[in-house]
């Protein structure tokens, strides 16, 4: 007795293989997978970044803003030197470039950093601001 062989049924297997992977694989949307994480907001004239940075000291952290990217760089040092039985944070350099929707006033720039939060806040620059056009 023969079977009929369609390789379209291997093609549309394979298809469900690969969005079943990557349905567990990927991480949440709009979020990146890599560290530092970051929650961008705005707010009037104003963006607010802020970047999760436990176990980061001052020290430890290099804010760039060059054009409208804004990069941060920040060092996690090893906890111990003893083996763990459980690792889930990550340790070591981190570094994560945001592009900020406007150009900013670079007078302006604050950042803080208090209970593991870094908090950068940045202003419209003058001429990023809505200008009203007069109708003659």
């Amino acid at each position: 007795m023969l079977t009929r062989y369609d390789v379209f049924d291997d093609i549309a297997g394979l298809k469900n293989l690969v969005d079943e992977y990557f349905s567990h694989h990927t991480p949440a949307p709009g979020r990146q997978s890599e560290p530092p994480f970051v929650n961008i907001y705005e707010k009037g004239d104003s963006v607010t970044a802020v970047f999760l940075a436990p176990g980061v000291t001052i020290k430890d952290i290099d804010l760039k803003l060059v054009d409208t990217n804004l990069t941060v760089t920040m060092i996690r040092a090893k906890e111990n030197d003893k083996p763990f039985i459980r690792k889930e944070r990550s340790f070591g350099s981190f570094s994560k470039t945001v592009r900020i929707p406007f150009r900013v006033n670079a007078e302006s720039i604050k950042a803080t950093l208090k209970d593991g939060l870094l908090t950068v806040t940045l202003d419209k620059s003058e001429d990023a601001k809505p200008k009203k056009i007069a109708i003659q």
